[in-house]
């Protein structure tokens, strides 16, 4: 046998990791819980649509929103070593809770979407209204799902919603600005 694996039948449970990325618990029966365990995996699905849009559009905008959305969650990590406050229950998931990173990344994304869609694109009044609505209740759900399914107390989701709304606002005013300063004097 090779020596990476475990023997069970010598008596040797092996012992499990779970990966995160996706792993959400709910309570059996709790058709509310699940309908949020699947919301939360949103910006799992905002990543790869932004990097499917990227990918296939080859556009500036795509890639400067996916950057900003990478710099955001590497502020969350920092954040969340120099804080090291722990999740309310433990068991849920490795890691520190504060800030909650899914509310951090909804925060970003939402400011940073309906900010765009109102200074840089053009379309219908209430085609854009719709969309910035979407996103703010899609933000929403995602911030109640993380405190109903009992992965973070309302205080780390609200400090996530809080600086991902804040470092979306700033990186956007960054992006207006070069673009202002260097694209838009070519």
């Amino acid at each position: 046998m090779h020596d990476t694996l475990v023997d069970i039948s010598a008596g040797q449970a092996p012992r499990l990791k779970s990966f995160s990325l996706t792993h959400f618990q709910y309570q059996d029966g709790d058709h509310f819980g699940m309908l949020l365990a699947l919301i939360s995996l949103a910006p799992i699905f905002l990543i790869v649509s932004e990097t499917s849009i990227i990918l296939s559009r080859r556009e500036m905008a795509g890639v400067l929103l996916l950057l900003g959305q990478l710099l955001n969650e590497l502020l969350n990590l920092i954040i969340k070593l120099i804080i090291r406050e722990p999740r309310p229950h433990e068991h849920l998931g490795d890691g520190y809770g504060m800030p909650s990173s899914h509310a951090q990344f909804m925060g970003f994304f939402v400011v940073y979407v309906v900010v765009y869609l109102e200074t840089r694109v053009v379309m219908h009044q209430v085609h854009r209204r719709v969309v910035q609505a979407g996103s703010l209740v899609l933000g929403g759900l995602v911030l109640i799902s993380r405190v109903y399914l009992g992965y973070h107390t309302v205080r780390q989701v609200l400090a996530g919603a809080i600086v991902g709304a804040g470092t979306g606002a700033v990186w956007y005013a960054l992006v207006e600005n070069c673009r202002v300063q260097f694209v838009d004097k070519c």
